[in-house]
């Protein structure tokens, strides 16, 4: 081979493997617009698989939340920007504030025990009853008055807040009081706080009284003796 063939090779090469700088190429640029090809492919893939993850992230819902309180079979649910903020009642259509923090379901009971369009609610009427000690008597289904006496038995039993949800108690309640809903334990919670301050504020009024009534009364002071000598 001559020298001329030499350098016209040389050339040949330079120009196909160097830039127009003459930095060497790497192995994609050498392979030409096929390999700038499949670079481009390979991009649109990695952005397609960033698509389908982002895609099933937002996919993904939490699983709702099971209702404990029975009060939900009477009243539907109504949700604004994806937070329940009221119960709409399925006999009036009337809406109840029904924030799950700020109000609970103690609001549901007592719509739906005042509804005039509800059909489970009984005749208001007395019944005879008989108890031990007091003779004959009338009662009255009263659903506040029940809550009240359930609180403060949890109270003095030390009974825990989740003492309504609980299976066994629930039953034996069914049989003995089925048009009374036990409470949950946010409710009985509630209800103990409330039951509290109630509490505190009458024993803080009795002494407030009692001290009026003790300043009002005259001292008493000790009558000195003479000596008698």
């Amino acid at each position: 081979m001559s020298q001329e063939d030499l350098q016209q090779e040389m050339s040949n090469w330079i120009s196909e493997y160097t830039g127009p700088n003459g930095e060497m190429l790497e192995g994609d640029k050498v392979e030409g617009t096929d390999g700038e090809k499949e670079k481009e492919e390979e991009k649109k893939k990695e952005k397609e698989k960033e698509v389908i993850d982002l895609e099933g992230e937002e996919g993904k819902k939490r699983n709702p939340i099971v209702s404990r309180s029975g009060m939900w079979e009477h009243f539907s649910k109504v949700f604004h920007e994806g937070q329940l903020i009221k119960a709409n009642c399925n006999y009036c259509k009337k809406d109840i504030a029904a924030h799950p923090v700020f109000n609970g379901t103690s609001a549901m009971h007592k719509h739906f025990n005042c509804c005039k369009s509800n059909p489970h609610i009984e005749s208001k009427q007395g019944v005879l009853s008989i108890s031990q000690g007091t003779g004959v008597g009338t009662w009255k289904f009263d659903p506040e008055l029940l809550r009240s006496a359930f609180v403060e038995m949890v109270i003095e039993d030390e009974e825990p807040f989740a003492k309504g949800e609980k299976s066994g108690f629930r039953k034996f309640m069914s049989v003995a009081c089925p048009r009374f809903t036990l409470p949950s334990r946010r409710t009985c919670t509630r209800d103990a706080v409330q039951l509290y301050f109630e509490q505190k504020a009458k024993l803080k009024k009795k002494f407030k009284n009692i001290a009026i009534e003790f300043a009002s009364q005259p001292m008493v002071g000790h009558h000195s003796s003479k000596r008698v000598t």
